[in-house]
């Protein structure tokens, strides 16, 4: 996949507080609460439990994992901006 924000060589051509600001509205719409996600650089899939106003918001796996995300960095784990391995994709 085509990652945004990077160049031919896959390096960030701005900085992550660039990317989350450019990407926080996206990430708020993406991510939903009670919606499932695969974290991939787990395997585990976690169920979004938060609203998102919440400064930090609380995904939790099945198996008792718990990942917390600031609300306003959400956009950095979209499947076509983070690092791979670091996405949280949604699970139909």
């Amino acid at each position: 996949m085509t990652k945004r924000f990077r160049n031919e060589d896959g390096s960030l051509i701005m900085t992550i507080d660039q990317i989350a600001e450019a990407t926080e509205q996206e990430g708020r719409e993406y991510y939903k609460a009670g919606e499932i996600f695969l974290f991939c650089e787990d395997g585990r899939e976690y169920v979004h439990n938060s609203e998102p106003d919440e400064p930090l918001i609380h995904f939790q796996s099945f198996d008792g994992y718990n990942l917390f995300i600031p609300t306003n960095r959400l956009g950095t784990f979209l499947p076509d901006v983070a690092t791979d391995g670091m996405e949280l994709i949604r699970q139909e």
